[in-house]
């Protein structure tokens, strides 16, 4: 099976980039995003990515 790489950026204004780490190929989503696609042609595979940042609250707060 196939394995992918995931890099993260060093600055907001960068993409998520993701990687085939067998066939090389990859993508880069939009920064201002938090989800996309990524298809490897030589895989034949379609991966959805999603990505979460640390910015986040407990739910019990909104009460």
């Amino acid at each position: 099976m196939p394995s992918y790489s995931v890099e993260l950026p060093e600055s907001e204004e960068r993409g998520i980039r993701v990687e085939c780490d067998e066939h090389g190929e990859w993508t880069e989503l939009p920064a201002d995003r938090h989800s996309g696609t990524f298809y490897c042609e030589g895989c034949g595979r379609e991966l959805e990515v999603g990505f979460h940042t640390e910015d986040w609250r407990d739910l019990a707060e909104m009460c």
